[in-house]
């Protein structure tokens, strides 16, 4: 009679036990992390593996609590001894967190977005002069301005591909990073990105009044010179007419007397 009643016991501590494991993983999935970690702690202390799996994982994260790898590992370790497949995954994952932990720490901590600064792009400053006096320096000059717009547009198109920020992360490292973590590193590059934008624009407007202050001043000079030449033309046909109606005085000696 006891081991029936002991074996009922059993039966109905288990169905107690599934339910709780079903409402903690309810709860974590709805980022409800308080009352997912209080069913994860009963269940993880009781022995159930997935539990211990997802406590370590919440450890890890920092998903309720503050971030504790060593708390992590050691409910990844219970867990995996236990027989749990994604608790020997995590362990790895955990290893692999310390081998990567300086690419991790760049993203979080030292961003300052040189993969899509302007000088990536190594866009050739062009040589504005005040004005020019030529056609040939003035294709020169045009032709330079158009070069370094066409690289501002590919840093611009580059820097459009690398939104929205957290993007660039490679998989590989995002993998690797706990909430808090990627959050974090996301911000970072959200602030890298508007500055390294806010630079890009300021050369750009600068090289364009360049261009315009060249262009106006190239354009005043010409004006003048063709009026000059103008002018001169018009001189030299005046002095043409006043020739052609120039009287032919006698020049003989007058006839003697």
């Amino acid at each position: 009679m006891k081991k029936i009643v002991f074996s009922v016991f059993l039966l109905f501590s288990c169905a107690v036990y599934a339910d709780d494991l079903t409402d903690a993983n309810k709860f974590l999935q709805s980022k409800a992390y308080p009352q997912a970690l209080d069913l994860y702690k009963k269940l993880a202390q009781a022995g159930n593996a997935e539990a211990q799996f997802h406590l370590g994982e919440m450890y890890l994260y920092g998903e309720g609590v503050a971030v504790d790898a060593a708390q992590a590992g050691q409910w990844f370790g219970q867990a995996s001894k236990a027989g749990n497949k994604n608790a020997e995954a995590a362990l790895a994952l955990m290893a692999n967190r310390v081998a990567r932990k300086g690419d991790i720490d760049y993203y979080v901590n030292s961003y300052a977005g040189e993969d899509v600064a302007l000088s990536k792009v190594k866009c050739v400053t062009p040589v504005i002069p005040a004005f020019s006096q030529t056609k040939r320096q003035i294709r020169d000059v045009a032709d330079s301005v158009d070069a370094w717009m066409a690289c501002y547009n590919s840093f611009v198109s580059n820097l459009n591909a690398s939104l929205p920020p957290g993007k660039a992360i490679p998989s590989d490292i995002e993998s690797l990073m706990n909430e808090q973590e990627f959050e974090k590193a996301k911000l970072r590059m959200d602030a890298a990105y508007a500055r390294v934008s806010a630079e890009g624009r300021e050369l750009a407007k600068n090289i364009l009044a360049q261009r315009d202050e060249w262009h106006s001043k190239t354009e005043a000079y010409l004006l003048a010179e063709n009026k000059k030449i103008q002018t001169e033309n018009e001189m030299s046909e005046l002095n043409r007419s006043r020739t052609a109606n120039t009287p032919q005085w006698v020049t003989s000696p007058l006839p003697s007397k």
